[in-house]
């Protein structure tokens, strides 16, 4: 067994150096460089001058009501240093209105060590690698000219180890202290220890000063200890952060890992609680923006969730996005019945349903569908491209995802067919988009991460044409994803989380799956989307065209016939129904 372990190590190994040859640019930037990090960080963020700006924050946006999850370090790199950037984002602006979305939630855009951001070391700057604030600025006020909406990403479960508010704590500050949750015992899992080896992974900090074996709560890891948010100095911080950016424009914020601020034994719940915390937010930051939109991660059913949207008669956050649909699922078949009563339990608590497919923290959707359903070996996924067939799969998740009567989150890459498995650790999941400018391609890696894993590969996306190419293609998915959120754009109800925009299918078509016929309307206005995916039994949906008209919008793959439409499969129509 451990001569075998041994092969398969070694195998791994050599095939990610093959990887890493085959990556588009000659070298990889640093994302931990020391220069990036050589500044004072800000302490306190009650007391920080906001630029004078001419803040629009009414502006009409594309319309289409949906969001798209970018991460700017591996988007576009606007400077050359081989690192995504604001430059890189804001050059690409037409990318994303020629999509029709209208809403960008950033990934964390704050100094931090990691790459993925989620490690904070100051919550109201934004990160040298990313172009610094003024490049921020210049790209918010970009977005905003072209009608799209900026979201931030909020860590406010903790910060990183690297923090000065726990630098100081480390060193006894008794007010830094009691940000965080320290303790003389090891009660859970859940309590880390700051130690000699621990420290040293931070070159920048203070390497004169040791390790002091103090133990504190880091739900996640060593390098983020969490904040204690029973503390009112620790809220009255985060309003102030919020605050910051609000009067800068953005647009909205997207909170991490809300669902851990109280999670672990040793926290209490004496002073605030999620809701009133997000309540404290909302209230001060509307006094500057009124139309602040605030939803939250929540990797579970959704409609748990809708708990967090109000503290008493407060409004606190607007949703969460939902994990039950269709996070990691295959089929995204919903039934009526379900899809009525789920719509009816958002609209009766004024919440948008943010359903998605993929994100940075779970597998891609295609990559599941190839691995669970098609059952390819995970060594071979990457020497396998998406046949056709494949990508007509992922066409019709994103089908039924944009039908839906929802504010519904895009993950980048998912419009170019992107698969990336975790074969090479979370990274893969993020890899960078491959333009046919190799100046414009991302290539980071971390140095201090002890591990091959290290580097931010481009993995499935070099088996794939190159950005402008694969957009470029006739029923590409980016052209589906275009043409459905025009759709949203000319009929604005199916945007809307409203359950008197669904109607039942038996009343429209006769067939044995009507989980796999939508039916949206408006007055007069019936829209009907039908599919075949792998799942369905459909073979002929049959028109009840003795009560309608059914007027062809859209087709893929399947025959319509004056008495019904003939599906075949990952076949897709949409039409317009009118009564007679």
């Amino acid at each position: 067994m451990k001569f075998l372990n041994l092969v398969k190590q070694f195998l791994w190994e050599w095939q990610y150096k093959k990887i890493v040859e085959k990556q588009k640019r000659n070298f990889f930037a640093n994302w931990d460089n020391p220069k990036y990090f050589d500044k004072k960080w800000n302490l306190d963020y009650k007391n920080i001058d906001i630029k004078d700006r001419s803040v629009q924050n009414n502006f009409k946006t594309i319309g289409s009501n949906v969001v798209y999850q970018v991460l700017v370090y591996n988007f576009a790199d606007g400077n050359n240093d081989g690192i995504g950037d604001f430059i890189g984002l804001k050059n690409k602006i037409p990318y994303f209105v020629n999509l029709k979305v209208d809403q960008l939630w950033l990934s964390p855009i704050h100094p931090s060590t990691s790459y993925h951001g989620y490690s904070v070391i100051d919550f109201c700057d934004v990160a040298e690698q990313l172009g610094g604030m003024n490049a921020f600025l210049d790209f918010l006020d970009e977005a905003h000219k072209n009608g799209i909406k900026v979201y931030l990403d909020m860590v406010f479960n903790h910060t990183s180890y690297e923090h000065p508010w726990f630098q100081k704590a480390l060193l006894g500050d008794k007010k830094y202290e009691n940000f965080y949750r320290f303790t003389e015992d090891f009660c859970d899992e859940d309590i880390k220890t700051d130690t000699n080896t621990h420290r040293k992974r931070y070159p920048n900090l203070n390497q004169n000063i040791f390790g002091t074996n103090k133990k504190f709560l880091g739900r996640f890891w060593a390098g983020m200890p969490d904040l204690n948010l029973d503390n009112p100095e620790v809220i009255d911080q985060l309003i102030a952060i919020q605050k910051f950016w609000v009067s800068l424009g953005v647009d909205g914020f997207r909170y991490d890992a809300y669902a851990e601020y109280f999670s672990s034994e040793i926290e209490t719940k004496n002073n605030f609680n999620e809701s009133k915390i997000f309540a404290l937010l909302r209230k001060e930051s509307e006094k500057i923006n009124p139309n602040i939109f605030m939803f939250g991660e929540w990797l579970e059913d959704g409609i748990k969730a809708l708990e967090y949207s109000k503290f008493n008669d407060e409004k606190a956050l607007d949703t969460s996005y939902d994990g039950m649909h269709w996070k990691e699922k295959i089929d995204v078949r919903i039934s009526y019945e379900n899809l009525l009563n789920l719509v009816n339990k958002y609209s009766q608590n004024s919440s948008d349903w943010m359903p998605f497919l993929s994100n940075h923290d779970v597998m891609r959707w295609l990559d599941n569908y190839r691995q669970k359903f098609l059952k390819i070996k995970e060594n071979k996924l990457l020497k396998k491209k998406p046949s056709a067939s494949e990508i007509d799969a992922l066409k019709i998740a994103i089908f039924v995802l944009l039908a839906m009567p929802a504010r519904p989150i895009l993950y980048y890459g998912d419009e170019l067919g992107y698969f990336g498995t975790r074969t090479y650790g979370d990274p893969a999941l993020r890899e960078p988009m491959i333009w046919n400018n190799k100046n414009e391609i991302c290539q980071i890696q971390e140095t201090k991460i002890d591990s091959l894993k290290s580097k931010v590969l481009a993995t499935s996306a070099l088996t794939l044409p190159y950005v402008e190419e694969n957009i470029s293609k006739k029923d590409s998915v980016y052209e589906l994803i275009k043409f459905l959120n025009e759709l949203r754009i000319k009929y604005p109800f199916l945007s809307l989380t409203d359950s008197t925009t669904l109607d039942d299918p038996k009343e429209y078509v006769d067939c044995e799956d009507y989980s796999s016929v939508i039916i949206r309307k408006h007055k007069n206005t019936i829209l009907m989307f039908v599919y075949k995916n792998d799942f369905s039994e459909n073979h002929i949906v049959r028109k009840i065209s003795r009560k309608y008209n059914f007027k062809l919008i859209y087709s893929y793959k399947c025959i319509n016939r004056t008495w019904g439409i003939e599906m075949n499969k990952n076949s897709m129509a949409i039409f317009e129904l009118k009564r007679k």
